[in-house]
């Protein structure tokens, strides 16, 4: 009976001492994660300038540490790398989702400021405006009502309204990072108003008379053939015409209308790319000294770094 037991104990103890041999390798090899190193590593990603892999790293960090006090700070940075990585939509989704889950966090206020942003880096100068009057009216940080005052009076120079963009300038106050920069943009920007633009509707009239409106705009080249083209095909009917070929006429006479419209409208949207020429490079010869970035500053806050370019 003894060596029977010896026996059953063996058959059940010797499979399992087994699996376990085989298992503990492979417990050994487990990655046991951090949430100190995780969080410390998705930032230096981040600021490698890797912002696909960043957002990863941040996502680990808040699926592992979802009780971690730095989840909100994580949040927000994963919508700055979409943003640094102009990943628009992506980035403005993240920061509304911010907004709505954390609407007593001052961290909000940031939120709403980089919600303009990316309207503004996208171009879309309507919406970035919106976000960027919330922020100065609605909320009490004093750096970042200066900077997304700052931002507006880009913003309305990417509107062309020059006057406008030189009036909120001036309101940035003294002590500003960006008061030096902003009183140099109060003067320049109302250099806009005296850029050497074109009249879309006057080069349109002139274009009555085919490449007249394309010598306005200084567009030589196309003057010459659009006058060429126009007059060999009014030479051509009225021949046709004058020969009795009613028919030929009267094809040739078709075909010269089109000709001679698309002439006057090539002649006015030539004068309003002339013009968003001069006005994008009278933009790009000032000199925007926001670069924005987020930070973890001292007792762990997210602040907003201000880099000014020289």
């Amino acid at each position: 009976m003894g060596k029977i037991r010896i026996k059953t104990l063996l058959f059940f103890v010797v499979p399992i001492g087994l699996i376990l041999l085989s298992v503990s390798p492979a417990l050994s090899d487990q990655i046991i994660i951090n949430s100190d190193d995780q969080f410390d590593f998705a930032r230096s990603v981040m600021n490698g300038g890797d912002y696909t892999r960043a957002i990863v790293e941040l996502e680990r960090f808040i699926h592992f540490f979802p009780g971690d006090s730095r989840v909100p700070k994580a949040r927000l940075l994963n919508g700055m790398c979409y943003l640094k990585d102009r990943r628009y939509e992506a980035a403005r989704e993240v920061f509304y989702q911010f907004i709505k889950s954390e609407q007593d966090n001052p961290l909000s206020a940031k939120a709403v400021f980089l919600i303009g942003e990316s309207y503004y880096q996208q171009g879309i100068s309507k919406e970035a405006e919106y976000y960027f009057v919330q922020v100065i009216e609605k909320y009490p940080d004093v750096d970042l009502k200066n900077a997304a005052l700052y931002r507006l009076g880009w913003t309305r120079m990417q509107e062309n309204k020059w006057k406008h963009a030189s009036e909120i300038f001036e309101k940035v106050e003294k002590d500003s990072l960006f008061y030096e920069s902003s009183r140099e943009l109060t003067e320049q920007s109302l250099k806009g108003e005296e850029l050497p633009e074109k009249n879309p509707a006057y080069a349109g009239t002139l274009a009555i008379v085919p490449g007249l409106g394309h010598v306005y705009i200084s567009r030589y080249r196309d003057a010459i053939i659009s006058f060429l083209v126009n007059g060999l095909f009014i030479w051509a009917a009225v021949q046709a015409f004058q020969s009795d070929q009613d028919v030929l006429g009267g094809i040739l006479t078709f075909i010269e209308l089109g000709f001679y419209s698309g002439n006057i409208y090539s002649a006015v949207n030539a004068a309003h790319k002339h013009n968003r020429k001069v006005q994008n490079d009278f933009r790009e010869s000032l000199k925007d000294r926001l670069d924005l970035n987020l930070f973890t500053a001292r007792k762990g806050q997210i602040g907003l770094t201000l880099t000014f370019q020289f």
